[in-house]
């Protein structure tokens, strides 16, 4: 069977307002007009940080864009960079972050799809470190979704490893936001999904330490 990960697509605009082609558009206007350092792409997770304060106080200044557009499943953001949302732009870094809202597939099919990602990202930007975020915790209590990010997670560690020393996986200090091992708080994710403020801190607080040290690399 073939995994639809894999398959770049354009999601079907079922309610008939435009709202993600726009984004995609807005987003490819944004590459042409600016010299980024960082790129972030993915879904809600990444477009809901850009109206964070950790975004405004530590991203902003490492010259980032933000290109995460709710609702995205993996293949979805394989068709944003197959369409050209990274062609304009020679960032030194590109964080992806994706693959929670492939509910309906495999943790391997989800895996699959996001080195499949990866290995796209690499042939635009051949130059750049690639940070692949870990998927983290859905739902207040461990529940089947949550497991099946746990189970990715752990097909990622295996599949990214082949990719090369530019290919870094983000794991989270999972103890910072998940009590006793099976239950989430909304002090960290305000719906037991997205994360507040705290939340992104603690998700995204190391992530800006390893980009931070990355570029302070190039610039020896």
């Amino acid at each position: 069977m073939a995994n639809p990960c894999l398959t770049p697509t354009k999601p079907a605009d079922m309610i008939g307002d435009d709202r993600w082609l726009n984004q995609h558009e807005y987003h490819l206007q944004l590459a042409k007009e600016s010299e980024p350092e960082v790129v972030f792409i993915g879904d809600s997770l990444i477009s809901f940080l850009s109206q964070t304060d950790i975004w405004h106080d530590l991203f902003e200044p490492l010259h980032c864009l933000n290109f995460g557009i709710g609702g995205d499943k993996v293949e979805h953001v394989l068709w944003r960079v197959q369409d050209g949302v990274l062609d304009n732009i020679k960032p030194k870094v590109v964080v992806i972050f994706v693959g929670t809202n492939n509910t309906d597939d495999s943790p391997e099919h989800v895996a699959d799809g996001i080195v499949g990602l990866v290995k796209l990202v690499q042939s635009k930007q051949p130059k750049a470190t690639i940070f692949v975020m870990e998927l983290l915790p859905r739902g207040k209590h461990m529940n089947r979704l949550w497991e099946k990010n746990i189970a990715t997670n752990k097909y990622l560690v295996e599949k990214l490893s082949s990719l090369g020393p530019k290919v870094k996986l983000q794991v989270h200090k999972s103890d910072d936001f998940v009590i006793n091992g099976n239950q989430t708080s909304a002090t960290d994710f305000f719906d037991y999904l997205h994360m507040s403020e705290t939340g992104n801190r603690k998700v995204f607080g190391p992530v800006f330490e390893q980009v931070k040290k990355v570029l302070a690399d190039l610039d020896k």
